[in-house]
């Protein structure tokens, strides 16, 4: 190759990187102002629009009844009720714990029960406390091992021509209650009158319990009826002698 054709070889590359390096140049100024262009557009959008912050993620909220949905759920609870008092009323735990209630617990203490344990235990039973607190009289206890409260309101209630309406309540040692029995007592003449109200409990739970308090309440009138006809007996025997003596018909 000559000098003159290395010259003019030269001048043609040097002609080709001019041109190359010219469209880069206009490349370069084309894409940078694609990139100013949106970058402005997206500021724009961003100042007509307020931000909005992220809803937080939540668990779904449960769906409400429907108004078909709710009276069926009553229906449907209301008949379980009438099955749990039906439970109630075939049992008679209402007028067993009243009576045990009435008739034993509120004017015992540990002593006074010691003549019930005679002949073996009497149901490990054993008065605790008796307290009255802001119109509630309170009977803490155990029986077979666990911890009951008997509570009544009825000195918190109101009077109602001569007559009271009150609830006698059984708690467990965990504080729930077990039973609630509306009772009503009027006042005449010859006195106090207390009995249960016939729409059954205002509350009640299933459990064994309520075998556990018919027992020792069958246990209990079974002691006293023994008392009654040991004090009877002992009646007709002073009279047996006291009829001898004034008719003269002594052995």
């Amino acid at each position: 190759m000559t000098s003159e054709q290395l010259f003019v070889l030269v001048l043609v590359v040097i002609g080709f990187t001019a041109v190359a390096i010219i469209q880069v140049s206009k490349n370069r100024q084309r894409i940078k102002r694609v990139i100013l262009h949106r970058l402005d557009s997206r500021s724009a959008a961003g100042q007509g629009k307020p931000h909005e912050p992220e809803r937080p993620v939540t668990e779904s909220e449960p769906e409400l009844m429907t108004a078909e949905e709710s009276e069926a759920e009553l229906e449907g609870l209301q008949k379980l009720i009438e099955d749990r008092k039906h439970v109630a009323w075939n049992s008679d735990i209402s007028y067993h714990l009243w009576g045990l209630y009435k008739n034993l617990l509120p004017h015992s203490s540990a002593h006074s029960l010691e003549r019930y344990f005679q002949g073996g235990g009497w149901y490990d039973m054993k008065v605790l406390q008796v307290s009255t607190d802001s119109g509630l009289h309170k009977v803490e206890f155990e029986l077979k091992g666990a911890r009951y409260k008997f509570v009544d309101d009825e000195e918190k209630q109101g009077w109602r021509e001569h007559v009271k309406f009150f609830s006698l309540y059984l708690y467990d040692d965990a504080d729930r209650c077990l039973i609630e029995i509306p009772m009503k007592m009027k006042v005449d003449s010859s006195g106090r009158d207390y009995s249960i109200l016939s729409g059954g409990p205002n509350a009640f739970l299933l459990g064994d319990w309520i075998s556990d308090f018919i027992n020792v309440k069958l246990k209990h009138q079974s002691l006293l009826n023994q008392e009654i006809r040991a004090q009877k007996h002992q009646e007709r025997l002073s009279e047996i002698e006291d009829l001898k003596n004034r008719y003269g018909l002594l052995d």
